[in-house]
C-alpha cells in the first residue's frame, strides 16, 4: 500500500446483506429488486449538472441513489494509499473518494459489514487497452483492502451495458428509464455549456452559477416527479388487452418513446426553467479568447483538483472556455461501432466461400440492418440535442459530425485505434482550428495516460505540418499544478493577443464608434440578454468581435429604415431582424 497505513483489519466472523446474522456468501452478492428500497447508490465523476440530473432520473425510477461529494487532492491519496501503483489519476481520485465516504458512514457509528449491505457504487468500465479497463478490479481490491469486503460495484460496459459481477443487477432498464438517461446527459451537457459561455461575460459576478443551479434543481425535480405516458391513460378500458400482453406492451412502449420524443414530456419544465436566465445580464463586448478545452475523458470533464481545476483558472485568466459535451463521446462510440461492422462485413465477404451465395448475401443483410439501427440512434441523438436546447430558449446547437472528424483524422491516427477517445483528440484539434472555433485548443489528460501521449505524438507533428494549429497538452499529475498553469498562461498569452487583433480589425470595419455600439447596446436590453442568437463571421473567432459587427449591422438597419430591436421572447420578430440583416446566413453557436 505504498508503505502508507495498513488496511483495516476484517473480523474474522462475516455477514451477509439478507440477514446479518448469516454468514456472508464467499463471493460479491447481487444487486437485486428487492432491495431496491433499502440499497443506495453511489456515483460520481461527471459534472455536478450531470450528476444532479442523474439522481432526479433514478430517484424517479423508485430508486435511493446519492452522488458522491466532489473529489478532491485528499482524496487523491487516499485512494494512492489503497490502490496499486503506476495506475492513472482518475482511478486514485474516485477509488479515495469513494473509500473516504464510506469511512465517514463508519466514523458516524455504522458498521462496515452493513455498509457493504446497503451502499453499491455505480461506474463505468471497458475492455479497451488503456488502463480505464482496470478501473472496475481496482476499485474491488481497494474496497477489501479498506476494509468493505463484497463492496458491490456495478459497471456500465459500452460494449456489455449494465452488468454487475455476478452477471446480475437490479438495475433494470425501462422505457421511461432509458429515455429520461438520454435526457439526463443531453441537458446536463447543455446547462455545462451554458453555463460555461455565459460565465465570463455576466455583469453580476455569480449570476450564472445561481441560474444554472435553480435550472438543474428544477429539471431534477420534474424527472423524479414526472408521470410517464401509459397507454391505459388514453385508451377507454375495454378497447385495451391485458397489461403483460404483447398487444398491450409494443404500443405502449411505442407510445413511451414518441412521448419522450415528439411529446409533451419535457415542453413545460424546460421553457420554465431557461427563465431562470433572465435572472443574468451579460456584457458580450469583452474580449475574451477561446479556448477550446479537449483531451481525455474524465480530465477534461472534471471540475475538481483533478484537473487542477483548469476550467476555473482558464475563466480566471479572462478566457472563454469552451468544454466538450458529453453527448461528442457517446455518438463516437455509435460510430466505433458502425464502422466495425462495416469492417466486420468486408472481412465476411473476404472469408465466405463463393459456393454460398445464400450465406453470404445473410451477412450483408445483417451488417446492414446494424449499420441502419446504429445511424438511427445517431440521428434520433442529433435531433433531440437540438430539441431539447430549443426548448431551453438556446441559440442553434451543434454537435460535429463524427464522419468529419474521423475523415480528418485518418490521415494521421488510425481510427480503428481503441483506448481513450482514440482518434477524437486529433479530429477535434483539426476540425476547431480549421473552421476557426478557438484560438487556442486545450488537451488535458492524466500524467502517463496511454492513449494521450500516442495522441500527443500526432499533435506534435500537426503543429509541423499546418502552423495555424495552436495546440497545448497538459498532464494533471497530482503535484503538477503550479507547471501546469504556467505552461497555460504561457500559451494564453498568444491566444489573447490573437482575440484583441481581431476585435481590432472587427472595429476598423464597423461604421460605428465603440462608444456608438455601447450606447446602442446599453439602450436595447435584447442585446445584453444572455440567450440572444450572435451570428458568427467568416475567419472571426471570438464572441466579442462577432458580437460587435452583428451590432454594427443591426445598428445600420436601424438608421436606415427605422428597423426597431424587439424582445428576444417574441422569435419571429427577433427572426425578422436577423433575416433582415443576414438574408441568407444561419446563426450557428
Amino acid at each position: 500500500m505504498n508503505g502508507v497505513s495498513a488496511p483495516h483489519q476484517i473480523p474474522d466472523e462475516r455477514y451477509s446483506c439478507d440477514n446479518l446474522r448469516a454468514p456472508l456468501i464467499p463471493h460479491e452478492a447481487a444487486f437485486s429488486a428487492a432491495e431496491r428500497a433499502t440499497v443506495t447508490i453511489l456515483f460520481g465523476g461527471l459534472t455536478w449538472k450531470h450528476e444532479r440530473l442523474i439522481e432526479g432520473l433514478l430517484a424517479g425510477a423508485g430508486y435511493l441513489c446519492q452522488k458522491l461529494p466532489e473529489t478532491d487532492r485528499a482524496a487523491h491519496e487516499l485512494g494512492k494509499e489503497f490502490c496499486a501503483s503506476g495506475l492513472c489519476n482518475p482511478v486514485y481520485f474516485t477509488v479515495g473518494n469513494l473509500i473516504r465516504f464510506l469511512e465517514e458512514k463508519h466514523k458516524a457509528g455504522l458498521p462496515r459489514e452493513e455498509i457493504v449491505c446497503r451502499f453499491v457504487y455505480f461506474t463505468a468500465a471497458c475492455g479497451g487497452p488503456c488502463r480505464f479497463g482496470m478501473y472496475e478490479s481496482e476499485f474491488r481490491v481497494a474496497l477489501n483492502a479498506a476494509g468493505y469486503v463484497g463492496f458491490r460495484v456495478l459497471s456500465f460496459s459500452q460494449d456489455h451495458g449494465i452488468r454487475a459481477s455476478t452477471g446480475h443487477s437490479g438495475l433494470q432498464f425501462s422505457v421511461d428509464f432509458g429515455m429520461n438517461a438520454l435526457h439526463s446527459f443531453i441537458l446536463g451537457d447543455l446547462l455545462n455549456s451554458t453555463q460555461h459561455r455565459l460565465r465570463p461575460y455576466e455583469v453580476r459576478a455569480g449570476a450564472t452559477d445561481q441560474a444554472i443551479a435553480r435550472m438543474t434543481e428544477m429539471i431534477a425535480q420534474h424527472f423524479a416527479a414526472h408521470s410517464a405516458f401509459e397507454l391505459r391513460g388514453h385508451v377507454p378500458a375495454f378497447l385495451l388487452p391485458r397489461d403483460t400482453s404483447r398487444a398491450y406492451r409494443i404500443p405502449n412502449t411505442l407510445g413511451k418513446v414518441w412521448s419522450h420524443l415528439y411529446g409533451h414530456a419535457l415542453t413545460g419544465v424546460l421553457p420554465a426553467a431557461a427563465n431562470e436566465l433572465l435572472t443574468v445580464e451579460v456584457d458580450w463586448l469583452r474580449v475574451r479568447p477561446v479556448v477550446k478545452v479537449i483531451g481525455e475523458f474524465w480530465a477534461q470533464m472534471t471540475e475538481s483538483d483533478g484537473n487542477f481545476r483548469m476550467l476555473e483558472f482558464l475563466e480566471k485568466e479572462g478566457t472563454e472556455a469552451s468544454i466538450e459535451p458529453v453527448s461528442t463521446w457517446l455518438l463516437y462510440m455509435l460510430h466505433q461501432r458502425k464502422a466495425r461492422v462495416a469492417f466486420s462485413q468486408q472481412m465476411a465477404a473476404y472469408a465466405a466461400p463463393w459456393t454460398s451465395p445464400v450465406k453470404a448475401l445473410a451477412v450483408r443483410a445483417a451488417a446492414w440492418a446494424k449499420q441502419t439501427g446504429l445511424s438511427l440512434g445517431t440521428g434520433i441523438y442529433r435531433r433531440h440535442f437540438r430539441r431539447l436546447a430549443r426548448l431551453l430558449g438556446l441559440p442553434e446547437q451543434l454537435l460535429v459530425s463524427q464522419k468529419t472528424l474521423s475523415t480528418l483524422a485518418a490521415p494521421y491516427y488510425s481510427t480503428f485505434l481503441r483506448g481513450g477517445e482514440g482518434h477524437l483528440e486529433v479530429g477535434k484539434t483539426l476540425y476547431y482550428t480549421q473552421h476557426k472555433v478557438c484560438h487556442l485548443v486545450l488537451a488535458l489528460k492524466p500524467f502517463g495516460c496511454l492513449p494521450s501521449v500516442q495522441s500527443d505524438a500526432v499533435q506534435a507533428s500537426l503543429v509541423e505540418r499546418f502552423p495555424e494549429v495552436s495546440f497545448l497538452s497538459i498532464e494533471t499529475s497530482a503535484d503538477g499544478e503550479i507547471h501546469a498553469y504556467s505552461r497555460v498562461q504561457m500559451a494564453l498569452s498568444e491566444a489573447r493577443a490573437k482575440a484583441t487583433t481581431e476585435f481590432a480589425q472587427a472595429l476598423h470595419k464597423a461604421r460605428h464608434s465603440l462608444d456608438e455600439i455601447r450606447e446602442f447596446v446599453a439602450a436595447h436590453a435584447e442585446l445584453r440578454h444572455p440567450l440572444f442568437p450572435i451570428p458568427r463571421h467568416a475567419g472571426v473567432v471570438s464572441t466579442a468581435a462577432n458580437f460587435l459587427l452583428y451590432t454594427d449591422q443591426l445598428m445600420s438597419a436601424h438608421l436606415t429604415n427605422g428597423a426597431v430591436l424587439h424582445s428576444r421572447r417574441d422569435p419571429r420578430l427577433q427572426e425578422a431582424v436577423i433575416q433582415h440583416v443576414h438574408p441568407t446566413q444561419e446563426t450557428e453557436s
